[in-house]
């Protein structure tokens, strides 16, 4: 269990994050663990979830508060050769599943998107396309 507030954070919006389901399901590529697993190929479409925090900050709100900043970058990353819709019909669910105004609780934080989040343009890899789609967040500690 995530006891400091950026793990906190982390913790919540990750759980956020699977909470999006698609048909086929998309396996997530999670900060710092493996991926694939072991011995297993990547597969075709999958996301790929990027944690950056921010500077913090103290707010003038009362003693003792601070407001913790940043992104989660979320990548879809979709096999080239078939366009840009599919991938950016993906980015399109976890905009929408991560709305501006959405609030997560957990471990005592109030964590917010405080943004609309938005998709770059597709950027073309070797053997995919990536289309980063940028959550903002912010909360109080």
């Amino acid at each position: 269990m995530a006891t400091g507030p950026d793990a906190i954070i982390l913790a919540a919006l990750l759980a956020h994050l699977e909470q999006l389901t698609f048909t086929p399901a998309l396996q997530i590529a999670m900060p710092g663990i493996d991926f694939p697993t072991s011995g297993q190929p990547k597969p075709d479409n999958y996301l790929a979830a990027f944690f950056m925090p921010n500077e913090t900050t103290n707010s003038e709100l009362g003693a003792g508060q601070e407001q913790r900043r940043g992104m989660l970058q979320v990548s879809v990353f979709w096999k080239k050769g078939v366009g840009h819709i599919k991938p950016m019909e993906v980015a399109d669910k976890i905009i929408a599943h991560f709305a501006k105004g959405t609030k997560l609780h957990s471990g005592g934080l109030k964590i917010i998107i405080d943004r609309k989040p938005y998709a770059a343009s597709p950027l073309q890899e070797t053997d995919r396309v990536q289309v980063p789609v940028t959550v903002r967040y912010h909360a109080f500690a």
